[in-house]
């Protein structure tokens, strides 16, 4: 396994967001380097799928990223159909262990001074447990976090 992509990265390959276009480049380079598949853990199935429910609760919200419930289903039966082609996600059952005693080694190394939230610290532990040497994303903590674990990020923040 070779790069891991949290669930922000993802969300803006299915979303209109400010990063969406960076997200299809960063993809793009990814699958012409490699013949392989992201990861996509049950992790990602519960963030992906409550952030796409969030955004239609939020439909009312100005400035949210909202969505009505069509537009909700179309997403969730796209991205299942993208699971199901393995056309650049595939399901991947990890240790979750192991991917919480990594979460846990970087949590004890650097929030202290670092002040990471819990979902960064585990998906850099998933990818560490998963073998990753690069993470996909566009918060600016994981990416943090994940250059202090070894990991190259893409794309790279300024």
């Amino acid at each position: 396994m070779s790069a891991y992509a949290d669930t922000n990265f993802l969300l803006s390959l299915y979303l209109t967001r400010p990063h969406s276009v960076e997200a299809q480049r960063v993809l793009g380079d990814f699958l012409r380097r490699h013949d392989e598949a992201l990861p996509f853990t049950l992790l990602h199935r519960l963030e992906f799928r409550n952030a796409i429910r969030l955004a239609v609760f939020r439909q009312a919200e100005p400035g949210e990223c909202s969505l009505d419930r069509v537009a909700a289903r179309r997403i969730m039966t796209e991205h299942e159909a993208d699971l199901n082609e393995r056309v650049f996600i595939e399901h991947t059952p990890i240790d979750w262990t192991e991917a919480l005693r990594q979460a846990e080694v970087l949590s004890k190394a650097n929030t202290e001074s670092e002040g990471f939230r819990s979902l960064d610290l585990l998906h850099v532990g998933t990818a560490l447990s998963l073998g990753a040497e690069e993470l996909f994303t566009f918060d600016r903590g994981a990416a943090q976090l994940a250059k202090l674990a070894g990991l190259t990020v893409r794309p790279a923040l300024r």
